[in-house]
């Protein structure tokens, strides 16, 4: 009957497929193969629930998600094995420094900085937001050390070439002239005829919030405020003269200004945002300390086959080209679907067109870095943040560390868009930088002068990479189905990573969407 053939997996499909991501997920913890806690519970006890003395398994990719996954199965005396194909560990974490050299597909880069530990650059993560738990657990229980990251910057740039004859904006002023601006229009229309009456005490209490809100005057008009900067600053006894509002159609203009100017007001973006101090890399070093003895590095998996209940991974050691095959009670596959698709597998067919389908969905993200005098801290009074334009760099970012250094290093573009991305990527790194600078004019006249030693990374270029994260987009349906299909185990083998996660793009999705694995993998020890 076919109910005899309707495998779990195959039941969780339908329900996927019937009711979307939410209803498998349902499904995958009442069957006990997924632990998905509303809130973050903190690190898996794996041991708790008997550990796994005896099981084999084998962790493709040394990221986060891998090092996550060596640790908390080795504590639970599971038999664990990490392949990594490069000679390091840390996946998209990727930090240089002076000596390092940039590797991509096609192009070697010498980083040529000087020998500084404050001339740092976070080619991949760079930001830690303040609610991403598990990573900052982490952090915590490895003593790294965190600093500010200055995300929001109201001294810096908004630049659009529509708005302005395209002459850059400090954020501080846009930002507040539009909320005054907005709030005059709201004083203006705030009558009785709102879905919910409101007494007149209500009223005026409504009526002073929003004055007060958008720094209104007693006529409930918006005409300047020393929030948005002066033309002549205070100074000693002078009040200083606070700059004209700019005009709020004028504002409208620049199309990007309307989402950038409330960048920082998104769940992720939202202060208190940190890094680690001198580098991302730390992050990936205290990892390593604590599971180098379960990585094999240069080991570049080229085949895996179900055998029983399990699998053999086959992989070649890409130094001596020796190939070896290790069996595994369980494969959990960390690395990008890019590479996942490069695999010669038996995954079964839909998991082979899920991770196929998912591939395009990768952002060809672009970062381009120089070494530089801190002329942003002592000509513009810039300490840290983030510059937007029209342009194609999209975001200049300012150094948070070592304020008041001799030097810095200035992420001249950071660059997120398919089109823009794919652009800059076929370019050369000379090419890259070029077009760096020139956009960079348009934010700081004189840049050309300003700016030296370019170094750049574009993500699809890097090897055992091929894009930055998955970004959905506003196609969500593709997410549901992709997601229906990759969540549950295919036999032998679990999928972890940011991509199985709804914090794409995050460290904390590559290390949640493990934990959820750890937790089915336990339960399938325990429970068969």
């Amino acid at each position: 009957m076919y109910r005899d053939r309707l495998t779990r997996r195959a039941f969780v499909n339908l329900v996927g497929r019937a009711g979307g991501v939410g209803a498998a997920y349902g499904t995958l913890t009442a069957m006990g193969l997924l632990a998905v806690p509303e809130a973050y519970a903190g690190r898996p006890d794996l041991a708790r629930h008997g550990g796994g003395r005896g099981v084999k398994v084998a962790v493709i990719g040394a990221g986060v998600s891998g090092m996550v996954a060596a640790l908390e199965l080795s504590a639970a005396q599971y038999d664990v094995r990490v392949f990594e194909a490069q000679e390091r560990v840390g996946g998209r974490i990727r930090t240089y420094r002076g000596g390092d050299t940039v590797v991509e597909n096609g192009s070697v880069q010498r980083v040529d900085w000087d020998r500084d530990p404050g001339l740092y650059f976070n080619a991949g993560p760079a930001r830690i937001p303040h609610h991403h738990e598990a990573l900052l657990g982490y952090c915590r229980d490895f003593d790294v050390p965190l600093q500010v990251f200055v995300n929001d910057n109201r001294a810096a740039y908004l630049h659009d070439a529509a708005a302005f004859g395209g002459r850059p904006q400090r954020a501080r002023r846009v930002i507040t002239d539009t909320r005054g601006a907005v709030a005059e229009l709201a004083a203006r229309a705030l009558k009785q005829d709102l879905d919910r009456p409101m007494s007149e005490e209500d009223l005026a209490r409504v009526r002073d919030f929003i004055q007060g809100f958008g720094g209104l005057d007693g006529n409930y008009r918006y005409t300047g405020s020393p929030d948005a900067g002066y033309s002549e600053p205070p100074g000693g006894p002078e009040p200083g003269q606070v700059l004209e509002p700019l005009d709020l159609v004028e504002i409208s203009k620049g199309s990007s200004l309307r989402w950038r100017a409330l960048f920082s007001e998104q769940y992720p973006q939202q202060s208190t945002v940190v890094e680690p101090t001198g580098g991302m890399d730390a992050v990936a070093r205290a990892f390593y300390q604590r599971t180098r003895r379960f990585i094999t590095l240069n080991a570049q998996v080229t085949k895996l086959r179900r055998a029983g209940s399990g699998a053999q991974v086959t992989w070649r050691d890409r130094v001596t080209g020796r190939v070896q095959v290790w069996d595994a009670d369980h494969v959990i596959v960390t690395v990008p679907l890019t590479v996942v698709n490069a695999i010669d597998s038996d995954f079964s067919p839909p998991v082979k067109r899920a991770v196929e389908a998912a591939v395009p969905y990768y952002i060809p993200a672009v970062k381009i870095a120089f070494q530089a005098d801190r002329w942003w801290e002592k000509d513009h009074q810039i300490y840290g943040g983030i510059s937007w334009s029209s342009r194609d760099i999209t975001q200049m970012w300012y150094p948070s560390s070592n304020l008041h250094a001799r030097e810095g290093i200035l992420v001249g573009a950071y660059i997120w868009t398919h089109d823009i991305g794919n652009s800059f990527s076929a370019m050369t790194p000379a090419q890259r930088a070029a077009a760096a600078v020139a956009d960079g004019e348009h934010l700081h006249p004189g840049y050309r002068n300003l700016v030296r030693r370019p170094v750049s990374v574009a993500w699809p270029n890097v090897p055992f990479q091929g894009g930055a994260w998955i970004d959905w987009g506003d196609d969500p349906a593709t997410r549901r189905d992709i997601y229906s299909v990759l969540l549950p185990p295919d036999g032998p083998y679990w999928f972890a990573g940011e991509h199985m996660s709804h914090i794409n793009g995050w460290q904390e999705g590559s290390i949640r969407a493990t934990h959820n694995v750890l937790h089915g993998i336990q339960a399938r020890v325990t429970h068969g």
